[in-house]
C-alpha cells in the first residue's frame, strides 16, 4: 500500500486574480473575468466558474489529473 505525501500549496493574492504554487512552481492561475472566475493551466483555459472558491477547486482537480 502506498503513503500518502502531504502537499502544500501557496495561494498568492494578484492584481488580477489568484497564483497557485507548489513549492516554487506555479501550478495554476486564477483569472477574474466579465464577473466569473477562469483557471488556467499551463496558460490553457481550463475551467470557468462563478465564484473564487469553485475556481480554486477546479485548478486543484485538474492539476491532479494532469500529473
Amino acid at each position: 500500500m502506498s503513503k500518502k505525501q502531504n502537499t502544500e500549496l501557496t495561494l498568492t493574492d494578484t492584481e488580477t486574480g489568484l497564483i497557485i504554487k507548489k513549492a516554487n512552481k506555479t501550478i495554476a492561475e486564477i483569472k477574474e473575468e466579465d464577473g466569473s472566475f477562469v483557471v488556467y493551466l499551463s496558460g490553457k483555459e481550463v475551467q470557468s466558474t462563478r465564484t473564487m472558491d469553485l475556481a480554486v477547486e477546479e485548478a486543484i482537480k485538474a492539476y491532479h489529473l494532469s500529473v
